[in-house]
């Protein structure tokens, strides 16, 4: 059978760039379907527009603090709509890059519309059907709106407008302790509100090492965030010009009082709407697509890669996707997924990172050994900068090889990708020591937590040995 395209490519966001982009440049035929923006969430209203906002709130604290450093500044004011308009001016600086003359130039066929599945080769969008030997969805999430009570009654604010206020909010109440509520709702406080973060754990960083939480919540808690952990939500109303957020803890109810919600509730994949199950492709629980390990869908011409398959929604690991998707349709490598390897990021200040197994998933798999835990108080570079609040943690197997890391400082997004390249080369963290660090880095922390670990290997045996023989 003919078919117009050897792949159609459903959403233009991280991963259906990627594929499409990859796809023509090895000389396939792709058409590219999107239903709103070409670069998905993540440059309209997620990485891109979060990280220009939190540069201007980390800036206002690094002010408010100079006075450590011996210098006495204050700022007037904050002007929320020009720090608004910077986050809008870095978002259409990088729009070219993924605009649709862009990839029309590249070869890419782009539609706009609502691509519906019509069998397993056919897509039709606006009114228009077309067939491909191979389909990717890469539809993506959107924030999860809960049925709570009245919510729907009130204007809240999601990841997807939130870039839109012009006025700094008096109280905002975060709806949810995860990444973006955190990061945005410590972002608010340092510009100046009154934060309140309701979550319904007792622990913020559930998927991180246990020791993260304790640092952050205290990091939080002293920059005047109001931590309300073990809270069940049980309905929104409107007071004159307020938001009323009712909560619950152990029978007992109170009421939160402000002037703007931020609902951060997690990510639910973008998947109804496509006849998905019409063609037999099958949906979990949640409504993401469920693939093998190649990627593939329940019907096996057809892929998915990024948020609409989960587990990890981030960016990059979206990209990475695609990337195995190619390598599968084109070269038909076999190729699978390896998800053991996955950093992340949590942009609050500090920041917090891991990649690999936690000292928990490690343990529950057998394959923890011990770890390796040093502050960053032991580090220079981080007195001198008062990067204090943080640590370095490496979890090692049985034969001393890194399988994991969690690292909590200003720099740890920038620094974690030491680790990761010596989890995936299968190395020791005698590495690290054979390795020449710049004086004064914080990078330095790695081999720090190297000499811990000679130090702990040498029985007191070996060291009255050494002490006979050489010294």
């Amino acid at each position: 059978m003919k078919f117009d395209y050897n792949i159609i490519v459903l959403g233009a966001g991280s991963a259906g760039l990627v594929v499409a982009s990859a796809g023509a440049g090895l000389g396939a035929k792709i058409a590219l379907i999107e239903n709103e923006k070409m670069g998905g969430d993540c440059l309209n209203a997620g990485c891109v527009p979060s990280k220009t906002f939190l540069k201007s709130a980390h800036l206002a604290k690094d002010i408010s603090s100079s006075s450590t450093f011996g210098i006495d500044s204050t700022f007037k004011e904050i002007d929320l709509e020009k720090i608004m308009n910077r986050v809008k001016s870095v978002i259409k600086s990088i729009e070219p890059h993924d605009s649709k003359e862009r990839y029309e130039k590249l070869g890419v066929d782009v539609f706009f519309g609502n691509g519906v599945f019509v069998d397993k080769n056919s897509i039709e969008v606006n009114g228009k059907v077309l067939t491909a030997k191979n389909i990717v969805i890469a539809t993506g999430s959107e924030a999860v709106v809960p049925n709570i009570k009245g919510l729907s009654e009130v204007d809240f604010l999601t990841n997807r407008n939130i870039f839109d206020l012009k006025i700094l909010p008096k109280h905002l109440i975060v709806l949810g302790g995860g990444p973006i509520g955190l990061e945005l709702g410590q972002g608010f406080r340092h510009l100046g509100s009154k934060v309140t973060i309701i979550d319904r754990n007792e622990r913020l960083f559930r998927k991180d090492d246990p020791e993260v939480a304790p640092i952050m919540e205290k990091v939080l808690k002293n920059d005047g965030v109001d931590l309300l952990l073990g809270f069940g939500i049980l309905e929104v109303k409107k007071a004159d010009k307020s938001v009323v957020v009712v909560i619950e803890k152990d029978g007992i109810k109170n009421e939160i009082i402000g002037d703007n919600i931020l609902v951060s509730l997690g990510r639910a994949p973008v998947s109804k709407g496509m006849n998905l199950e019409k063609i037999g492709v099958k949906l979990d629980k949640r409504g993401s697509v469920i693939t093998n390990l190649k990627l593939q869908t329940s019907v096996k011409n057809i892929y998915a890669a990024g948020d609409i398959t989960g587990p990890y929604q981030f960016t990059h690991m979206a990209s990475y996707q695609a990337g195995v998707v190619i390598r599968n349709i084109i070269f038909r490598l076999g190729t699978k997924v390896n998800y053991s390897v996955v950093p992340w990021t949590t942009y609050t200040k500090p920041e917090v990172t891991h990649v690999g197994y936690t000292e928990p998933w490690a343990k529950s798999l057998g394959l923890f050994k011990e770890s390796l835990i040093i502050d960053l108080k032991e580090n220079d570079r981080a007195k001198a900068e008062n990067d204090i609040d943080g640590f370095l943690k490496i979890i090692l197997d049985d034969k001393a090889r890194i399988i994991g890391a969690s690292l909590v400082g200003e720099k740890a997004g920038e620094m974690i990708p030491i680790v990761t390249l010596a989890i995936k080369k299968k190395l020791k963290t005698s590495v690290f020591l054979n390795m020449i660090f710049s004086y004064p880095t914080e990078a330095e922390i790695f081999a720090s937590a190297s000499l811990i670990k000679v130090r702990n290997s040498f029985k007191s045996w070996q060291k009255n040995l050494i002490k006979k023989l050489f010294l």
